[in-house]
């Protein structure tokens, strides 16, 4: 394990619910992660209503039911904290929708790929920031943001077509670049506008080196997934 990471843990150990401060910060987050569920559920149903297969239906209604019990799930911690739910959703409520406005895709295949990517990097932004929290929050974090087989999904439906059909290769390629630019902006205007999830990646309140490390990371997990597709990042 790199020493970072040792570092980035030992402080996650240390941190205490029972701090203003820091209990505000994981509110703050927890806000962030109930905005990004519902967008997921949305989008996901949305997908689900468009699939060209009642396969594929299924699969993605199903999806879209669980990340309803994850907000759940979140609102259980945050009323244990003494917040409210939706007050803390409030702060971020146009962010995905924002995105959503720039990002329309033209059909199946870009929407599949907007998911994908866009959401996927959102995903990673959010595992990045429960990563470094205390034991417990970090936990109940990991187990709400994880995996729930779409980007295996994708995989398996995009990449056949992707490899007898170039020509939308090198489409997707695009658009996948565009889309991911733009769920980028959403981490750093995040940084940006909220510095209490700053303080919860470096145990400061303000460490540009490190935001600028983990948006690096968030371009490579981008750059992972593309390749799963055999298309350029």
């Amino acid at each position: 394990m790199r020493k970072t990471d040792d570092v980035a843990n030992a402080t996650a150990a240390a941190r205490s619910l029972d701090e203003p401060a820091y209990r505000a910060a994981v509110l703050d987050l927890l806000g962030l992660l109930a905005n990004g569920e519902l967008a997921s559920f949305e989008r996901l149903a949305d997908d689900a209503a468009h699939a060209p297969d009642i396969s594929g239906r299924l699969m993605l209604s199903r999806m879209a039911a669980g990340e309803l019990s994850h907000i759940d799930v979140l609102a259980q911690h945050v009323d244990r904290l003494g917040g409210e739910l939706e007050a803390e959703m409030l702060s971020y409520a146009d962010v995905l929708g924002d995105f959503d406005a720039r990002t329309v895709p033209r059909d199946w295949w870009e929407r599949l790929m907007k998911t994908y990517v866009g959401y996927g990097l959102v995903l990673d932004f959010q595992r990045e920031l429960g990563g470094r929290l205390d034991p417990e929050t970090r936990a109940l974090v990991a187990d709400v943001l994880a995996d729930n087989g779409y980007a295996d999904y994708v995989v398996s439906v995009l990449a056949p077509v992707l490899a007898a059909e170039p020509q939308l290769g090198s489409r997707l390629a695009l658009w996948g670049r565009r889309v991911v630019g733009e769920a980028l902006g959403i981490a750093q205007n995040a940084l940006v506008k909220h510095p209490s999830l700053g303080g919860l990646l470096s145990g400061g309140p303000d460490d540009a080196v490190e935001a600028t490390k983990v948006l690096n990371r968030l371009a490579g997990g981008h750059a992972r997934r593309m390749d799963r597709l055999g298309l350029t990042a």
